[in-house]
């Protein structure tokens, strides 16, 4: 007996397509509770490319030997285009140790840092505690241990802009580089690169787009002793948040309302967009859409419309489904249902009467 096809939901489908190369299709299908060609052919028909073999070659395992010891296995999969799981997995089947900067403190680490603080390369204790150069000079702030390594003694990615900064890499990698960040391309190996900055352009650019980051998600003499521009806007940032009033750009507008469109809220928009729900609902209200979030169609909500359009009227279904009556009418209308239904359903006692 042939197995009956799966029925994706409008929230499945729209989960596959937000989350198509962020998540493997295998994962998904383990979601789903279905196949891994079910997942697959959504995301063909929606145009998004399938995934080629994820056979790893000789120059990737090299370059994760490279890697292992200068970055935890979160960023190396950032930078070689690999989900985490792949290459925790790999490295684990390779013999490979993994720096894990996640991992709690002890104090035999602490007690180690505070030793070698200052008397060896910030490179050299790295690589000895398989920690991130950046997860060791938060730690050596946070113990007091003196002010970090001068700005141009090296470089800091992406990923620790994140983490210093508590910006999106969206923001980052696309807005702030219009701004004038300056993004170095680091090479790996003759197809594979990630984005670095030095600390001095870093603090240039923070200096000259104060409106663009808030000084209160940054910990006190992070960048070593904080000049004067600094102070200062640690005390404007107290009174007020520099990023209520920042102006909106092209690609913000359009992804506000892209992500409007697909059921988002105004908070799930700003928490991805970094503005506050006040700012999202008063950018919409003067683009013209309702102050109020359309409601996402859920499957069951679907399956019940099919199953009984053609016998009950919209404000039946309205009130099952605790919609409008004119957000009925539209969905069936959508679906392209041939027959529509009367608003009011005279019984055959009324009209007996």
């Amino acid at each position: 007996m042939s197995s009956k096809k799966y029925e994706f939901t409008e929230e499945q489908i729209q989960y596959i397509i937000e989350n198509w190369g962020k998540e493997s299709p295998y994962s998904m299908k383990k979601k789903f509770g279905c196949t891994w060609y079910a997942v697959s052919k959504v995301a063909e028909s929606h145009g998004l490319e399938l995934p080629t073999s994820n056979a790893w070659t000789e120059e990737e395992i090299e370059t994760l030997k490279e890697l292992s010891g200068q970055y935890p296995y979160t960023e190396i999969a950032k930078i070689m285009n690999r989900t985490e799981n792949a290459i925790y997995l790999k490295a684990r089947k390779l013999g490979i140790p993994l720096i894990q900067d996640r991992r709690k403190w002890t104090l035999e680490e602490e007690t180690m840092l505070s030793d070698l603080w200052g008397t060896k390369s910030i490179e050299y204790i790295a690589k000895k505690m398989k920690r991130t150069v950046f997860a060791l000079k938060v730690k050596a702030v946070r113990m007091g241990l003196g002010a970090m390594i001068r700005n141009n003694y090296d470089l800091i990615t992406v990923s620790d802009m994140v983490d210093l900064l508590n910006v999106s890499r969206d923001r980052i990698v696309n807005t702030w580089v219009k701004l004038g960040l300056k993004l170095k391309p680091m090479k790996l190996t003759q197809n594979k690169s990630y984005y670095a900055i030095t600390w001095q352009d870093l603090m240039e650019f923070l200096e000259a787009n104060q409106n663009e980051w808030d000084s209160r998600n940054v910990e006190n003499n992070m960048f070593g002793t904080e000049p004067e521009w600094l102070q200062e806007k640690r005390e404007r940032d107290v009174i007020e948040n520099p990023l209520w009033y920042r102006k909106w750009t092209a690609e913000e507008i359009q992804m506000a309302e892209s992500l409007f469109k697909s059921g988002k809220t105004y908070q799930e928009i700003g928490d991805r967009i970094e503005r506050s729900e006040w700012s999202v609902a008063n950018l919409l209200r003067n683009l013209g859409y309702s102050y109020m979030l359309p409601q996402f169609w859920k499957g069951k909500e679907l399956k019940y419309l099919r199953e009984n359009y053609k016998d009950m009227t919209y404000s039946q279904i309205a009130e099952e489904l605790g919609r409008t009556t004119k957000a009925i009418g539209a969905k069936v209308e959508e679906m392209g249902y041939q027959k529509r239904l009367t608003k009011t359903k005279i019984n055959v006692g009324d009209r007996n009467g």
